[in-house]
């Protein structure tokens, strides 16, 4: 059995490019608004959950498949990269 790309394309992994996409992009308008990095990660965040609940409302979707499609973890690796990046800006700015 040969597998074609149509195959691998599903509801799930368009919705997750979808919103990996509008998360990024929120990201970037708002590091060159000057937000702080909580904020910034914040609104990527929101954007992605509101992408993802935007389109769940209208196609069935399984939503775990979606995270799994977005990076095998990647929203998890984002914010704890975020957290250790403000510990170390801490640590610094204490020293």
């Amino acid at each position: 059995m040969k597998l074609t790309f149509t195959d691998d394309v599903t509801a799930e992994r368009i919705t997750a490019l979808l919103a990996t996409f509008a998360a990024v992009l929120v990201a970037v308008l708002a590091m060159k608004a000057d937000f702080g990095i909580g904020d910034t990660a914040g609104a990527a965040f929101f954007a992605y959950v509101m992408t993802v609940g935007a389109v769940a409302w209208k196609v069935p979707l399984q939503l775990g498949r979606v995270v799994l499609a977005t990076g095998k973890g990647a929203l998890i690796t984002g914010v704890i990269t975020v957290i250790l990046v403000i510990a170390f800006w801490r640590a610094v700015k204490g020293l």
